[in-house]
């Protein structure tokens, strides 16, 4: 079956991450919290590619009522700078510091998208400093063989704009919702966008999942995780198998952008997940 996670027609692996095999390098001084409201435990808040922290602002309102939140934004995202050289790791240990900047106590830690896979590459290299892992819309398995990267890699060279504008599209909710997030996406700068999907085309995190001893909750769209498809299909395809202490939920009536299309049923899935705390148990 063709995945739906990140990009339809066969090329949805298009914002995974993996942790690659180089030097670790310094993060560059700035911090990527961009705002912080409520009090209580600890939830991060981290968006996906093209996006920025205001896509999180109905949820973040509606868990500050008993949560500090904090919203944290990727390198070459809203306020954040681009990291040079650009390597999955600098987004790692940029995101580590700025939540040891801000809390002291392991924190909730809620990824969209390709935010998820930055959230876990951090989740796996330090575990102390997550108390739960929430993972929306992200799947830590390729979603595409290597022949259709390839065939998007050609896309975006021969078209950029119309290329990245039908992905952006197919995330929406409808038609109307799709450009909308093409045209945010957009002002970005196209160099760190295609930093960003080079690193993602080549990625699979997978076989760490069982370096993620926290309690993790994968939050899935119906278009990622099928109505009458069964939950161990779902997390297999999507490379949750390794992961010990996971539960998956679907939240119905969304495009890939949960947390735009349906705020109020995320916050109440957070909210459930970081009640439960350690008595979370594996669902696989």
């Amino acid at each position: 079956m063709v995945r739906r996670v990140l990009l339809a027609a066969g090329l949805v692996a298009l914002l995974a991450i993996v942790v690659r095999s180089v030097p670790v390098p310094t993060p560059p001084p700035s911090s990527s919290v961009v705002g912080s409201m409520g009090r209580g435990p600890t939830v991060v808040l981290l968006h996906g590619l093209g996006s920025d922290a205001n896509d999180w602002m109905t949820t973040a309102r509606e868990l500050a009522r008993d949560h500090r939140v904090l919203l944290v934004e990727l390198p070459g995202h809203g306020v954040t700078p681009m990291a040079s050289p650009f390597t999955l790791e600098q987004a790692s240990l940029l995101l580590e510091r700025a939540i040891a900047s801000e809390a002291r106590e392991p924190v909730v830690l809620v990824g969209h998208s390709v935010g998820g896979l930055v959230a876990a590459s951090m989740a796996m290299r330090a575990p102390q400093r997550v108390r739960g892992l929430v993972l929306v819309e992200t799947a830590l398995a390729p979603q595409s063989t290597p022949a259709e990267a390839d065939t998007l890699r050609a896309l975006l060279d021969r078209d950029w704009e119309g290329t990245m504008r039908e992905i952006y599209v197919s995330f929406g909710r409808d038609s109307l919702q799709g450009e909308a997030l093409w045209a945010a996406a957009s002002q970005l700068e196209r160099r760190d966008l295609r930093r960003w999907i080079e690193v993602a085309l080549r990625t699979d995190l997978s076989a760490q999942g069982a370096d993620l001893p926290m309690p993790v909750l994968a939050v899935l769209s119906e278009r990622s995780w099928e109505p009458g498809e069964t939950w161990e299909h779902a997390a297999h395809a999507l490379g949750y198998d390794r992961v010990p202490r996971l539960r998956g939920e679907a939240i119905a009536g969304c495009g890939h952008f949960v947390m735009l299309d349906e705020p109020a049923k995320l916050a109440r899935s957070i909210r459930r997940f970081v009640a439960r705390g350690d008595s979370l148990v594996a669902t696989l």
